[in-house]
């Protein structure tokens, strides 16, 4: 168990600090852009294609920082009302909706992969192969993060995603 405790700090802090340095990449690269068009009436060509392709992947980054946190967007109206027993099998039930999702991300990623090695940036030599890698690796890591989640869900319980304040979400 402590293996995996630390694999998943170490995972956390790798996805993590991608993507703030992505972010701070596409920041610099939109600053440059900016100044290099409308102050030197030089623009940087490949810049926006760029910022576009790092924006997926942050985008993908984003969805396993949520996982992790266990911070997506939830309705809870009717399912807190539920008996605690009902919650956890519905719960569970979710886990494993998304475990089939992750499976089926990764599979039909490792597709467009393959579809991608033929295919290259417009601007700059990047094959999109690249940028497609980014499916399939996160949405293994979150199929994982569900796993674990459905374990602890069965094991220990449902989690309580009551309003802390007293209001529903």
């Amino acid at each position: 168990m402590k293996r995996v405790r630390k694999l998943d700090q170490v995972t956390g802090k790798i996805v993590d600090w991608t993507a703030v340095l992505l972010l701070t990449f596409i920041f610099i690269l939109g600053i440059c852009q900016v100044v290099w068009r409308w102050i030197l009436n030089h623009p940087i060509v490949w810049s926006e294609e760029m910022i576009r392709l790092t924006y997926v992947w942050i985008c993908y980054l984003g969805w396993v920082i949520a996982e992790r946190a266990d911070t997506h967007i939830r309705i809870t109206i009717i399912s807190s009302r539920l008996p605690q027993e009902v919650q956890k099998w519905l719960q569970a039930f979710c886990h494993v909706l998304c475990i089939i999702m992750s499976i089926l991300m990764v599979v039909y990623g490792i597709q467009l992969i393959k579809v991608g090695m033929k295919r290259t940036a417009v601007s700059f030599p990047l094959n999109y192969a690249v940028v497609y890698v980014m499916g399939p690796l996160c949405n293994f890591i979150i199929m994982l993060y569900e796993i674990a989640a459905l374990i602890e869900c069965i094991v220990i319980g449902p989690r309580d995603y009551s309003d802390k304040d007293g209001g529903d979400e």
